[in-house]
């Protein structure tokens, strides 16, 4: 029995040493898959961060590539996946070096350029061909067989004893002078092209330097040919040259043109403009003017184009009297808007107030006016007439060149264009009713 009990209890020891030893080896067993999944899952990490990893190196081409040619997406695009401190760095330094460049070519160029060089005349055109046919042409013997409006007492003469940087050549010039002519009228054959020039020159100046003009006023010259004989202005067949302000130098401007009669007339025109910079010194002068043929190769300057004129009467038509009664207005209106600037130096110009000027000399006449718009249309042509009569002296002073517009002058037009309007407003509005438009 004791035996019995004593191999029952060693039995029992051994399955209980054997569970013993078993137990571990299936703890390892288990552990063995979990420590291998654990590290599948710690092997994951470096497995996905391939991407941010492998992403500075696509960037990287942008980034070693970094040309002016860039756009502006691969720029923002490297931005984010390089450090900061790169970005920053290559940026910067190329702007940098740009501007230290420009800056470097620049300040020498700056530094070595030349002080402007003084203003000169542009070069002469060729004098005229053959003997000058023109007398005293350079005012040597004074002012003989030279004329001016009034006479030529009030004109004077510089010398080279006291100026002679005012002289051309010789011992005189001509001192200013407003328009001063001469005719001729012998050796002058029609349809030949004759070229008159001279010599012009100008110093105004606030100082007493007279070789050099310092905020000068506006005193400009021109040289015209009169065609027939004529010495006015205002004509057809007064061909000018253009305006020239010479300061301080000696300039030569000339002016052809076909000779319409057996004699022709040099003339030479000085306009002051204006003195808005408040010069004590305002001087002009002439020399040796000429009068000979044009050379053979020169282009005599084309006659003006002729000057509008009153038109012929058409048959009325109320609706064509209205409209033009409408267009007159507005014509009216515009030259009086315009009138205001020019005597006030506001920007205007002599070209646009001639073309309302001409406007209203163009405006229709009408005939058979029935009785009923007898006094409207009699108002219209009163506002037509008066304006172009009180108006004639600044035409005139633009067909002149231009010049100083006076008050007397200013008043006078100023007057009539108002008195015009206040005409016509009301034959305008009554034509309206009429026509019930």
């Amino acid at each position: 029995m004791n035996n019995k009990l004593t191999r029952i209890i060693a039995f029992c020891f051994l399955v209980v040493l054997f569970g013993c030893q078993e137990a571990p080896a299936a703890e390892v067993a288990e552990a063995t898959p979990a420590a291998v999944e654990a590290a599948t899952e710690t092997a994951v990490p470096p497995t996905n961060t391939a991407e941010p990893t492998e992403a500075p190196t696509e960037t990287a081409v942008p980034t070693e590539t970094n040309t002016p040619t860039l756009e502006p997406t691969a720029t923002n695009t490297a931005t984010p996946t390089e450090p900061p401190t790169e970005t920053s760095t290559s940026e910067p330094t190329a702007t940098n070096t740009v501007a230290a460049t420009a800056t470097a070519v620049e300040a020498p160029a700056t530094a070595t350029t030349a002080p402007p060089a003084p203003v000169s005349a542009p070069p002469p055109a060729p004098a005229p061909s053959g003997p000058n046919l023109l007398a005293n042409p350079g005012f040597e013997n004074g002012f003989e067989f030279w004329e001016a409006p009034g006479g030529t007492a009030s004109y004077s003469l510089h010398t080279a004893d006291s100026q002679p940087n005012f002289v051309h050549s010789g011992q005189r010039s001509l001192k200013g002078g407003s328009r001063v002519w001469q005719r001729v009228s012998h050796d002058i054959t029609p349809g030949m092209t004759y070229r008159a020039g001279g010599w012009y020159k100008v110093w105004s100046s606030t100082q007493e330097d007279r070789n050099v003009s310092v905020d000068p006023a506006d005193l400009r010259g021109r040289i015209c040919l009169n065609t027939f004989g004529d010495d006015a202005l205002d004509l057809p067949t007064t061909i000018c040259s253009g305006w020239v302000r010479p300061l301080d130098v000696w300039q030569f401007i000339s002016v052809d043109a076909v000779a319409t009669n057996d004699r022709v007339t040099v003339i030479l025109q000085v306009v002051f403009f204006n003195n808005d910079n408040g010069a004590i010194h305002i001087e002009s002068m002439w020399d040796d003017i000429t009068l000979g043929t044009a050379p053979a190769s020169a282009t005599a300057t084309p006659p003006p184009a002729p000057q509008p004129v009153r038109p012929n009467p058409i048959a009325f038509s109320s609706t064509a009297l209205r409209d033009s009664m409408t267009s007159v207005r507005w014509t009216i209106e515009q030259a009086g808007g315009l009138l205001d600037r020019l005597y006030n130096g506001e920007s205007g110009s002599c070209e646009e107030y001639q073309g309302y000027y001409d406007d209203g000399i163009r405006s229709a006449i009408y005939s058979g006016v029935p009785d009923d718009w007898a006094g409207i249309y009699n108002d219209y042509i009163f506002a037509v007439e008066n304006f172009l009569a009180t108006n004639e002296s600044i035409n005139a002073l633009c067909d002149g060149g231009g010049g100083i517009l006076s008050a007397l002058n200013y008043g006078a037009a100023r007057q009539g264009i108002n008195d015009s309007l206040n005409r016509l407003i009301p034959a305008v509005e009554a034509a309206n009713a009429k026509l019930g438009g």
